[in-house]
């Protein structure tokens, strides 16, 4: 498209050819919704016409002048369709601009985990939409071995990462925490453990014990090593491989052994299972949200203060 020939040409022209149109090709009319006077707006007319008559074999006229009342050519009618949509185009183009400029028009790329679903996603992304409704939010389930590549090569623009610590010598990425979470043993509701409301890890050393797979989740290593501190190895049962909690909790449920887990697990009300406190052992896990430092974008900006607000975080300057 040869831009800088339209250089030459005035949306104000545009805008009265389509004003004269509009009060039926009535110049007089038309001068008097727009507040001017008859004779500029019929030389405007004129420099349109000009304007489509450069470099062309003939005239253009966009009205037949002898006809009485005057009327559209059908040039004039060719060009009223198209630039009638062109001013429609147009003023869509200045109202995204100026919604994109704010954040409430776009697209967010979130990765997430079960940690954060099943706690304060729900609620963030409730919040947000009801907020910003045009923008669209697209959610990806990722494991930790994939979020922070999809992130550095913008397949994703936020993460919720978990870990006992967060590396703080990524240049590239900002790190916030915004959540502890504690572990709980998941038991079979007929276990003798059933009926106390607190269990000591000692308390199931004799016990199999279902865990999540090591290579997928590493961070399952560290239940390992509080069972060895509290003076006993655990008995893991090798023949059950798993990696998602819903079947990690089927075979809790069916008594095969009983699991050791972050406190979200709990709503999952599975059939089956019942839900208890670790009595003397520390282990907990903390979930951030990470981005992108250099990241500009408006839409991930609004996106991390409705994070603060959900999670009734103080506000930084780094968000």
């Amino acid at each position: 498209m040869q831009w800088q020939e339209l250089s030459e040409i005035e949306l104000r022209q545009i805008y009265y050819f389509l004003e004269v149109v509009q009060s039926h090709n009535n110049v007089t009319e038309a001068a008097k919704r727009i507040g001017i006077q008859q004779p500029p707006l019929s030389q405007r007319i004129k420099a349109l016409e000009a304007f489509l008559s450069h470099n062309q074999p003939q005239e253009v006229k966009l009205f037949d002048r002898h006809k009485r009342p005057m009327a559209l050519t059908e040039a004039g009618q060719a060009f009223q369709a198209d630039a009638q949509q062109a001013l429609i185009y147009l003023e869509r183009a200045i109202t995204n601009a100026r919604q994109a400029s704010q954040g409430t028009i776009g697209r967010l790329a979130i990765g997430m985990n079960n940690s954060i679903a099943n706690t304060m996603l729900p609620e963030i992304v409730q919040t947000f939409s009801q907020r910003f409704p045009k923008v669209d939010l697209e959610l990806h389930e990722v494991t930790i071995q994939q979020e922070v590549q999809m992130l550095k090569k913008h397949q994703l623009d936020v993460i919720f990462q978990r870990a006992s610590t967060f590396p703080e010598t990524d240049s590239a990425l900002s790190i916030q925490p915004i959540l502890e979470e504690y572990f709980v043993v998941a038991l079979p509701s007929h276990h003798a453990l059933a009926s106390r409301s607190t269990i000591p890890l000692t308390a199931i050393a004799n016990e199999a014990i279902l865990l999540p797979s090591l290579d997928v989740l590493p961070f399952y290593e560290k239940i390992i090593t509080l069972c060895r501190e509290a003076g006993f190895e655990p008995k893991i049962n090798p023949t059950v491989t798993v990696t998602g909690v819903v079947t990690l909790l089927s075979m809790v449920a069916a008594g095969i052994g009983v699991s050791i887990l972050p406190n979200h697990v709990q709503t999952l009300q599975r059939e089956g299972v019942v839900y208890r406190s670790l009595q003397n052992a520390t282990l907990n896990r903390r979930i951030a949200i990470v981005w992108r430092r250099e990241d500009r974008s408006v839409v991930l900006h609004q996106f991390l203060k409705v994070v603060q607000e959900v999670m009734n975080l103080s506000l930084l300057d780094s968000w």
